[in-house]
């Protein structure tokens, strides 16, 4: 069942920072159709997600938490990611989450 599926997975936090060369913002506005054309197929999977703001309120990155079964599909999703393939981000950290704030009810206990 889909309540035995998500025990099995784990989530993964995704904390991306754009490259800061003065590019970012174009690459951004010309991959995000095409960016969320992408995502919309791990809807079901991408527990939280969007756009880390600068001082100013801009996109200078994103943070996502994501379900998965292992950190190299989760590594695998965010390299195929047309934010990724048009060279956005000058650093890419994924690490394992454990949601214990606030956790969601459907989340196994911990």
């Amino acid at each position: 069942t889909h309540r035995q599926l998500r025990r099995m997975m784990k989530l993964y936090m995704v904390y991306r920072l754009d490259r800061d060369d003065g590019r970012a913002a174009a690459i951004r506005e010309a991959t995000r159709p095409a960016h969320r054309a992408y995502m919309d197929q791990f809807a079901a999977r991408v527990r939280l997600g969007g756009p880390v703001l600068d001082a100013a309120g801009n996109a200078c990155g994103g943070l996502m938490l994501i379900e998965a079964e292992d950190e190299a599909s989760v590594r695998a999703m965010v390299a195929d990611d047309p934010f990724e393939l048009a060279g956005l981000s000058a650093r890419i950290d994924i690490h394992p989450f454990r949601w214990q704030t606030q956790r969601p009810a459907d989340l196994p206990p911990l």
